[in-house]
């Protein structure tokens, strides 16, 4: 099968490779007809993932329709249109047991080196992974829900709502998620921050009323200038660093929430003081199950979450490397780059 083959360290292109093939009977064979490019794989490709290590065919944000269904297979059929959850726990532990599979220890990532991903033309996931696009979610949307996903599950996992002043650090694709799914939850203000004038237009034109470019403007001051003073009830970090951090705590009011999605390496400082005295917590959210899939297409159907913009480029997969290469480098205003097969 044609695929986006990354070899080693700095080096990716296209080539032919061996086309998975279905292994249990609740597998399910998805042609993919499109997929995005995550910053996880572009730490592949720069020997930076601790899962997703060369060579391999990565990918996990895709759509596609149904080819092949295992013989145990009821609730997918072939033509289907479908993405998919890119994970799937061991079933068996406590996190397990309670529905928390995307904190499982032993939790299968797809697009990992043991798990061909949606960099290649087909891939073979579980039945149970498997999520239904309606007619009028295009596919390139549909390749678009596993990011907004992220975001879906850190606003409902902070319960968002009505009267509250939520601030959103970072703007990439996940944070552009974050703001997608807390919209929906109607807060009285969503504030976006950015170094990166290119993001913040882009969350203008989802909708954001409230944008700050932290590198021009004192990020703590406008955020209480918007707030009467107070600070907002819930930051979430969509990137995050000790500097980062830190603002994070000053923006976020007496008894708020800090929410880490960005990954943050181990040893970053934290303003422990400052998280104490002002008794906030800092909480953790990790990936996604699948009813914040399933909220993210329902909205996606009914017109409320509207992501079609965020879709800066398209490229064949023959075009892997250029691909790859403005997924990197950035050298044009991009927020997310997707292959077609």
């Amino acid at each position: 099968m044609r695929a986006g083959f990354i070899e080693e360290p700095g080096k990716a292109y296209f080539k032919e490779v061996p086309e998975p093939q279905i292994e249990k009977s609740t597998d399910v064979k998805i042609k993919v007809v499109v997929t995005g490019i995550c910053g996880s794989e572009v730490h592949a490709y720069h020997g930076k993932h601790a899962w997703r290590v060369p060579p391999l065919v990565s990918g996990h944000e895709f759509a596609g329709i149904v080819v092949e269904v295992g013989s145990d297979v009821t609730s997918v059929k072939v033509g289907d249109r479908v993405t998919a959850e890119p994970q799937y726990g061991c079933g068996d532990c406590p996190q397990c047991r309670i529905g928390k599979y995307n904190i499982c220890k032993n939790k299968k990532i797809l697009g990992a080196t043991y798990w061909s991903g949606s960099f290649g033309e087909y891939v073979v996931v579980p039945e149970k992974t498997v999520v239904h696009l309606s007619d009028d979610v295009s596919f390139e949307e549909g390749a678009l829900i596993e990011p907004i996903a992220v975001g879906m599950h850190a606003v409902r996992e902070r319960d968002v709502s009505i009267g509250q002043n939520i601030l959103i650090i970072g703007a990439g694709t996940i944070g552009l998620g974050v703001y997608l799914s807390a919209k929906i939850c109607n807060p009285s203000k969503i504030i976006v921050a950015d170094v990166v004038d290119y993001n913040l237009e882009m969350a203008r034109e989802l909708g954001c009323e409230y944008t700050i470019n932290s590198m021009k403007e004192n990020l703590e001051a406008e955020v209480k200038k918007l707030t009467n003073g107070e600070g907002v009830d819930i930051t979430f970090l969509a990137f995050g660093n000790a500097p980062v951090v830190e603002s994070a705590s000053k923006c976020t009011k007496e008894g708020g929430v800090i929410s880490e999605i960005a990954v943050i390496p181990n040893g970053t400082g934290c303003p422990y003081n400052m998280i104490q005295v002002k008794q906030q917590s800092l909480i953790g959210s990790n990936m996604y199950v699948r009813k914040d899939y399933e909220v993210v297409v329902e909205n996606m159907a009914k017109g409320r979450i509207d992501s079609k913009k965020m879709v800066s480029k398209i490229y064949p997969i023959e075009e892997f490397t250029a691909a790859m290469e403005m997924a990197d480098k950035r050298t044009e205003p991009v927020v997310k780059v997707m292959l077609k097969f």
